[in-house]
């Protein structure tokens, strides 16, 4: 016997139509924006990796999408598939090591509600330009690479000290604070205490930057003490050099916009000129601009 359509208001009808339709009309929106960011990440491996990079980096950029990878293990405790990779070829700064990287295949994301769909590794590849863009060394070089896993990106294995010697406190200040004014460029939405590493070379650096770029403020960061508090002078001369450079900022700005949506790279450039302007790291909410953090 053949089942009748349900009518008007009973369970199963018009009333169920409309969260249908708007589910159905989310997931083609979600399909476009995942083609738009594939095409993105095969516009970007069409160019040098060392392109959008410090010039220091340009070969470790260049072997870190291209060297032929010989192992790979699984990162644990983290909210997203990450790896580590072994590559063929030495490490630049350990010459008796393989050269390592932390590989995040756009596949492993975790969906989020507030950042659109696969596109965290790009967020990571962008924080490292915008800080090759400034020269202040805070995050490693990252760029984008095919892996085993498909797109993703990846970014230079970070050793960390061999003992428990550690540089003055006043020059892990200086790494902070420069540290903190990128988060505010790049608008950082996560960074927490584990996402900051001691290198063995006794500098600072901020992994983990994928939760960037949002085009409304959404900055929360453990360094939040430091807001209303005037940038260091060689912090703060970065900034402003930068603004006012218009070749530096025309080459900035192609690169963060084969990598981010255009409203996402205009709302960085605000940022950019506001923090130029005043030199002073924003004040933000005693809550909500703290990250949720992992224990």
């Amino acid at each position: 016997m053949s089942r009748q359509r349900p009518g008007r208001g009973e369970r199963g009808g018009d009333r169920d139509a409309v969260p249908i339709a708007a589910y159905a009309e989310e997931m083609r929106a979600e399909a476009v924006a995942i083609r738009r960011v594939s095409r993105r990440f095969r516009d970007a491996l069409a160019n040098d990796a060392a392109a959008a990079g410090a010039p220091q980096d340009a070969e470790v950029l260049r072997r870190l999408r291209s060297e032929q990878i010989t192992g790979i293990g699984r990162v644990v405790y983290s909210s997203n598939a990450v790896f580590l990779l072994e590559m063929e070829g030495p490490d630049p700064a350990h010459p008796d090591e393989p050269l390592r990287a932390i590989y995040k295949p756009a596949r492993g994301e975790r969906p989020l509600w507030d950042f659109p769909t696969q596109t965290l590794h790009m967020r990571e590849a962008a924080a490292y330009v915008v800080s090759a863009a400034l020269d202040d060394g805070v995050v490693p070089p990252t760029t984008l690479r095919d892996g085993p896993h498909g797109p993703g990106s990846v970014q230079l294995f970070v050793h960390s000290p061999a003992d428990d010697t550690h540089p003055p406190a006043a020059a892990l200040e200086e790494h902070l604070r420069s540290l903190a004014a990128l988060d505010v460029l790049i608008n950082n939405a996560d960074r927490k205490r584990a996402h900051l590493l001691l290198g063995d070379d006794g500098r600072i650096r901020g992994i983990d930057n994928a939760l960037s770029f949002l085009a409304y403020p959404r900055q929360r960061t453990v360094l939040i003490e430091l807001g209303g508090q005037p940038l260091p002078k060689p912090v703060a001369r970065r900034g402003r050099e930068l603004a006012a450079d218009d070749d530096r900022r025309a080459h900035l700005r192609s690169e963060l916009g084969s990598l981010l949506e255009r409203g996402e790279v205009a709302a960085f450039e605000e940022r950019l000129d506001q923090l130029a302007a005043t030199s002073v790291y924003p004040t933000l909410d005693p809550w909500d601009g703290r990250p949720f953090e992992w224990w």
